[in-house]
Parts: C-alpha cells; structure tokens; sequence
C-alpha cells in the first residue's frame, strides 16, 4: 500500500490522514487548498489546530455508518458523541457551535439552527474535510467554535471515468433491519471542459439495539437513521480558460425521510421503545437541502489573484412535532490578492461577504411564529501575513454588519410568563455592527512548531426568542437580540519527531451575551397550574431562569480545554494513534453567579484509539475504540407546586443534568482490494454493547421520581405528562451492525 508523503512540519495535521488510511493513496500535502479561504494556504500558516481529513479516513468511516456526524464524532477530539440521529442536536465543538460549509458555501442555518446541518449532503459526495478551529477575517464564521468545511469529489482528468457502489447494512439480531445502499458517479475532463454527476439512493431497515430489542427509528422525534428514505444528486461542470483562470457551476439536491411504522412510547425510569399496537400516524421528519454555486477564479487580473463565488442555499426541516423551518440564503463573495507586495514573502488578502438570510418557522398547529425574517449581513475583510524566516504572523479585521427585517408577525408564547401571546406584534428593523480582529503566529522549529492565536466572533444567533417576546414591537426588543461577541484564544504544539506525530492544542473562549437553552420546566408547570385556577400562581422572579424567554437566555460564558491528536507508525504496517479531549464551561446566571454549564453544552472526556493494519497492497484494516467518559449529576432540584409547597414537589436534576455513564465502544473495518473492485467490510458495536448514547443520558426532561400530587384528575395529568417528558429521549443504541460494501472505478 502506498503511503504518506509527510513534511515534518505538517504531519501533525494531517494526523486523520495518516491514522486512518486504510485506503491511503500517496499525496503530497505541504501545501492545500483551504477552501474556506479563498485562495491556496500553505498549512503551516494556519495558526491553529487544523485537521485535514482524507478521502480514506471518510471511506474508513462510511464502512460502519453513513452518518458525517458519526465521523467527525470519530475523527475530531473536540466534537461531541454521536447521538445516532439525522439531528447532531447538542453534539458540540468545544462545547459551542460549529460553522458547517460545503465546498466554501455556507449551509447552517444561523438564525434558527435545527441541528440537520450535517444532514445536507451525502457522506459518499465528500472526498476531504477540513476542520479549523477558531475565527479568520478572511472566512468569517460569527460567533461559533470554527469551522466545518465538506469537499466533494472533483472530476476525473481522463475523458470520462465511472465509479460505482453498492452496501448492504443491518443488524445481526433481525433480518428485517436490512437497508441498501446504491452510489454511481460519471466524471471527465475534455480539452478546457469538465464535468461530474453523482447520485446516492439508500434505503435503511428498523434498529435493533445489543439486547435485539428493536428501538424507535426516530427515537427522539428529531428524525433518526431507521426507515430512513434518502436521495442525493451532485452536478459539478467547470472551464479553464487558456490564462490560467477557470469557472465552475455546482448544483446539489438532498432529502431524507424517516418512513417511520410505529410510534414510540416512553417506559418511565427506563427507556423509549417501539408501541407495536401504534401505528404511526401523521407528518414523518424529514430534511430537505438544495444549493447552487457559481465560482470564477483567475491568477492574474490587474495585479491580482481574484475569487468570485456566488450561491444560493434552500432548506427545509421538520420533526416528529411538525414543526416546519426553512431557510433561504444567497450570497456573493469578492477576494482578491496583491501578486506584489514591497516585501515579496508576504500575503495579502482582501474582499468582501455580502449574504441574505430569509427564515421563517411554523408551528405544529400551523402558526407563523419565527415569520419571514430576513437577515441582510455585508461584511468587508482584510488578512496580513507576515513572514520572516521561521516566523509567521498573522493579522486581520472584519467589518460585521447585520440588518435584521422582522414583519408583523404573532407571539406564541411557547413557555413561561408570555403577555403578548397570540397578539400581533408590530414588525420593523434592528441593526447590529462591530468590527472584529484576529491575531495569530506560527514559529518552526527542525521538526515542530509552536502556534498562537487569538480570534473575534460576532453573531446574532437564533430567534427562537421572537416567540415569546414581551414587548409589543421588534424595535423595543433590541436589546433583548444583541449579538453575541466572542474571544477565542489557541496556544498549540504540533510536530513530528521520527515515526511519532502529534498535535496537541489548549484552548479558551470568553463570550458575551452567548446564547444557550436552559431549565424552565418550573415556568412551564406553575404556567399550567395557573391555567387550572387563579390561586395557582407564581412568581417569575423566583423561577430557576428568571431571564429566559422561551427557554433561551443570552449570558456571559467562558469554555476552555486541552485536544490532543498523536499516531505512532511503527513500521510500513502497523501504525497506532488515537485522539482525547477534555472540555469544561461556565455560565454567570443572574443570581446565582458563575454556573457550571449543563452535560448539554459540555460534552465529557472523549478520548479514542486505532489500529491501522495494511498487510499489503490488496488487504487491511483498522480496529477503532472509542471512550465516552462519565459526568456527574448537575445542578438538583427541589420543586414545590405552587411555590408555598401546598401541593407536593418534584425532585430530580436540572435541565440536560442527569448524570452519565461511561462506555466503549469498538468498530472494525476490513478491505479487499482486487483487480475487478475494492471489497469492504464494516462492524459497529463489534462488542454487542448495550448501552446509551450520552444524549439520551443527559435526559430531555428536567424533574423526575418522588412526584407527590395530591389525587386529581387535572393534576394527574400534569403528572403523568411531566413522566413522559422526562424520559423521552432516553434511548438504547444500535447492537452489532454490519455494512457490507463493493465499490470499483472503470
């Protein structure tokens, strides 16, 4: 098998290439394209850790589960557990949010994140990805972690080329977990003229956990992976001109749907699991994303290199409660680079992002409640980079400008206090803008390299706060929507000495006015205990989140925490590495102070393993461990009802507190590689392990056990729902699940 070409001094990045290159092809990576920046970066000018993961590591993955969520879960430290849904709903990136591109385009949905992001495009479209951490003027990222940045396939340079897959997956326990998986790609180059057409078909079986008890295929009714129905189309077509410059016009179309048989239903203190005698009834989830990119690129147009990228995204979004979001977005980007500068070693880079956001969000019940809003951003950028010898630094600004056009639209008043629900609010405009810097240096050494910087973000983040707005226009809400400021500091060493790589990061993020979700199961029982009586009643005041609207508060946080990626070869085939992480935050809550965040936010140590094995060109493998660590229980709780204590209490863990539980798990992939195709094989969960994922153990209901009610038809109820409530995430995960895979290019 052919192996790395590694500098010494970018080896440590590229740790996810060598770690998992199962079907590693020989590449010389000194110098990428980065292509959340416009233009070639040499790696060791990145002040921060990065990871560059290969189209072998992604093929590596893919042979176990055809979920990206699942692999960066896998490959980055710094990203949450897998939670074995089509949402990555609170599998964090250093306990904040990650930026998720697709060949430089944009695709989250900032204004009312959904958590299908990583839903957007099929695994087998992916050929790279890029991982960085932290903020640049140049690629702008708001106010999240960094960025998440999918490269598909190029075209082939024959005339024209075809790749074909076929998998079959499913569960050892039950037959009627199997699900297929169909890939054809058609690529070519002719004279100037390029071209690229690839569609996926998969169509997956029911679930079955290590016990073989089937589990729910949407078990948290945010859509999952069973009786998942998908479809992805890819069409790439580009042009070289004669001077070097090109153009290329990218058209993609996905969309998943659960075809969900039964319902679920919660067993209390235990799990959720499949109502064979409930048929399901109503809207299946489902996640639908289109986008089309237009890009020209020239080496030298008066004096400069330019790049000119236009897309436009659309994406819909619903869930078992369906609830409807969609999102439109366009947006033009302008960069451009001096081919002189007084000092020749130096780069400068300078544009301009213009992007229009329009979100709206309807209710189950078919309210327009997060209406046609409409997001205008223009944002002009400079980067300089300084380089002397072994020193590089780095300097940039962004100049953020955010118009936000809210219609007249009607509150719902989802939770808590609530005066204007189901009254018209009068619509109008709010403005935001700040300039936002980022600093950074890289120092070498012989054979590793000492890496600094410090990052701004600036974003407004999601509107989920509109709904329960308590002011009767959008103009005297501002305060109430002020963007988050962010500063991220990275100190990292990374390095090669011999046969041992490593890159090893610390990292702290100060944020101010962050937003995040918090415990108002208080304000939603006192609020139903109010509509049962006048004498039921509370103060707001006195609740756990005095300052949350609709669940959502905007508070100061800091996050911090070490990353380390190390693989060891010890020889052409065997080689060893893994990756760890360790995260931690706090929140300054309005009265009580500085508040470790809840298991939501902070995902527990990770830390994973692997062994390569390559015995030759035509056959190897990879033995894969992955450790989720433990988090003790939260912040207790102690709930009166009313707050006199007249009738009875709840007691439990706050909000996404309930403690956790460790567990491994192991997957092994094998390949056969033959003159007539590549043969895979893929187990998940070789172990048989019983367990659930960290998720569903932090709980989506806040209060439960020792619920003392006095007897009462309405109070019943309100028992029995906040019962349901708070074990209705608690799923098991997938058992032993095999993929069985051919793949070959002619």
């Amino acid at each position: 098998m052919l192996k790395f070409k590694l500098a010494p001094l970018t080896a440590a990045i590229a740790l996810s290439q060598i770690g998992f290159s199962v079907w590693a092809a020989e590449s010389e990576i000194e110098v990428i394209q980065v292509t959340a920046k416009p233009f070639e970066t040499p790696v060791s000018s990145l002040p921060g850790m990065v990871q560059i993961i290969s189209l072998e590591a992604i093929q590596a993955q893919a042979s176990v589960s055809a979920d990206l969520s699942a692999l960066l879960a896998n490959l980055v430290p710094s990203y949450g557990a897998e939670t074995q849904m089509m949402s990555s709903t609170y599998q964090g990136f250093r306990g904040r949010k990650s930026i998720v591109m697709i060949d430089g385009i944009v695709m989250s949905n900032t204004l009312r994140d959904t958590s299908r992001v990583l839903s957007s495009i099929s695994i087998n479209n992916i050929a790279r990805i890029e991982v960085i951490q932290g903020a640049s003027s140049v690629y702008g990222n708001g106010e999240s972690a960094g960025v998440i940045n999918l490269i598909t396939h190029s075209a082939s340079e024959d005339s024209i080329a075809f790749w074909s897959q076929v998998k079959v997956d499913g569960s050892v326990h039950n037959s009627d977990s199997l699900g297929y998986h169909l890939s054809q790609r058609i690529s070519g180059t002719q004279e100037n003229f390029s071209y690229l057409a690839q569609i996926n078909w998969r169509d997956s079986g029911t679930l079955f956990d290590g016990d073989g008890t089937q589990i729910p295929s949407d078990p948290a009714g945010r859509g999952g992976q069973g009786e998942l129905k998908d479809l992805d189309a890819l069409l790439k077509f580009g042009y070289g001109f004669d001077d070097g410059s090109d153009m290329s016009l990218n058209l993609h179309t996905r969309k998943l749907e659960n075809q969900l048989s039964f319902a679920r239903k919660t067993v209390f203190d235990e799990t959720v699991v499949v109502d064979m005698s409930m048929p399901f009834e109503g809207e299946a989830p489902y996640s639908e994303n289109k986008y089309a990119q237009f890009t020209y690129d020239s080496p030298s147009i008066a004096g400069h290199k330019l790049n000119i990228e236009l897309s436009a995204t659309e994406s819909e979004n619903t869930q078992a409660n369906r609830v409807l979001t969609q999102s439109k977005k366009q947006a033009l980007r302008i960069a451009a680079q001096p081919l002189k500068l007084p000092r020749e070693s130096d780069v400068l880079t300078y544009g301009i992002d213009y992007q229009l956001d329009k979100t709206r969000q309807i209710s189950s019940k078919g309210v327009c409640e997060i209406c046609n809003v409409e997001q205008t951003n223009l944002a002009p950028f400079a980067e300089y980079q300084f380089n002397q010898g072994d020193l590089m630094l780095q300097l940039g600004v962004r100049y953020e400008n955010f118009d936000l056009d809210v219609p007249d639209y009607q509150a719902t008043g989802r939770y808590g206090i609530t005066p204007f629900s189901g009254e018209t609010i009068q619509g109008g405009s709010l403005s935001y803008s700040k300039p936002v810097f980022n600093l950074g240096g890289v120092y070498k050494f012989d054979t590793t390299e000492v890496y600094a910087s410090f990052s701004q973000g600036y974003g407004l983040g999601d509107l989920r706060r509109l709904r329960s707005i308590n002011v009767a226009s959008v103009e005297q809400y501002d305060d109430a929507m002020m963007p988050t400021e962010a500063n991220n500091f990275d100190l990292g060493y990374r390095g090669q000495f011999d046969d041992l790589s490593f890159d090893l990061g610390l990292f702290y993020t100060r944020a101010e006015r962050a937003q995040s979700y918090v415990d108002i199961i208080d304000q939603i029982i006192y609020g139903t205990l109010a509509s049962m009586g006048p004498s039921f009643t509370y103060d707001q005041s006195k609740t756990f989140n005095p300052d949350a609207i609709d669940a959502v508060v905007s508070r100061d946080e800091k996050t911090y925490g070490v990353e380390l990626i190390s693989s060891y070869a010890f020889d052409d085939t065997f080689t060893l590495g893994g990756t760890f992480s360790y995260i931690e935050g706090e929140y300054r809550h309005p009265t009580k102070g500085w508040v470790d965040m809840n298991h939501a936010r902070i995902s527990p140590l990770k830390a994973t393993a692997y062994l390569d094995v390559n015995v030759n060109d035509e056959f190897g493998g990879l033995l894969q461990v992955t450790y989720v660590g433990s988090r003790d229980a939260g912040s207790q709780v102690d709930l009166p009802l009313p707050q006199n204590g007249m009738l009875g209490s709840f007691e439990g863990y706050g909000y996404y507190n309930a403690p956790t539980e460790s567990y491994a798990t192991v997957d092994l992939t094998v390949f056969y590689r033959s003159d007539f195709g590549q043969f895979t094989l893929g187990i998940k969960n070789l172990l048989d392990k019983v367990y659930r994922p960290v998720y569903a153990q932090m709980g989506s209901g806040s209060l439960y056990g020792n619920i003392d009610l006095p007897n009462g038809l309405s109070l019943d109820s309100l028992e029995s729902s906040v019962r349901e409530y708070a074990f209705k995430d608690s799923y098991n995960a997938q058992g032993t699940t095999f993929t069985l895979g051919y793949q070959i290019n002619y």
